[in-house]
């Protein structure tokens, strides 16, 4: 029988710089669907909690699968890549009109040489990364995403994803997983 469960996630900078925006979709097979954005995330930080839907127990089938959206304090935005990545990157062409006028929000704050980022560069950040993951989610298929599963003593969590250089960590009490990024 299955049972309902609830984790905690946060987002773990060790980037190296300022993270303007970070969006992470999370899906549990077909049943839940979670998306969630912070904001202006310093190096070092770790962002507050929220909570993501997953199942456990007997003869539960389900997977939990992630899509991790940054955009850093060069402008540049990153998606995590766990090496089944075409048809993200041809999802990605299509919404390429879509979030064209916050990537040119984001270049002129970069343009100006500014050290801290303008609320016009953060919002456009959000608006970019909020938008890449509902598409994520609004789709059934897991071609893009990371599969790092959550286990029954993850309840209540937490689970970090931790932003690195090299690779994104995610790091729950049942394990850890990693995968690789690439720059959009």
């Amino acid at each position: 029988m299955a049972t309902h469960q609830k984790a905690s996630i946060e987002i773990v900078n060790n980037w190296g710089g300022i993270l303007l925006s970070v969006s992470v979709a999370h899906k549990y097979s077909d049943e839940y669907k979670n998306d969630h954005s912070w904001e202006n995330i310093m190096n070092g930080e770790s962002t507050s909690s929220t909570m993501v839907d997953f199942n456990t127990g007997w003869l539960t089938t389900g997977r939990d699968w992630w899509v991790v959206t940054w955009i850093d304090d060069k402008g540049d935005t990153y998606i995590t890549d766990p090496m089944n990545f075409r048809g993200v990157v041809d999802f990605l062409e299509r919404i390429g009109s879509d979030i064209a006028e916050p990537v040119a929000a984001i270049s002129a704050w970069v343009a100006t040489g500014s050290p801290e980022p303008t609320s016009k560069a953060i919002a456009a950040a959000v608006a970019v990364t909020s938008a890449v993951t509902k598409r994520f989610l609004n789709s059934e298929g897991t071609n893009g995403y990371k599969q790092h599963i959550l286990r029954e003593e993850d309840k209540n969590g937490p689970t970090k994803i931790i932003i690195k250089k090299g690779e994104i960590e995610f790091q729950s009490n049942s394990g850890t997983s990693t995968t690789g990024f690439r720059k959009m």
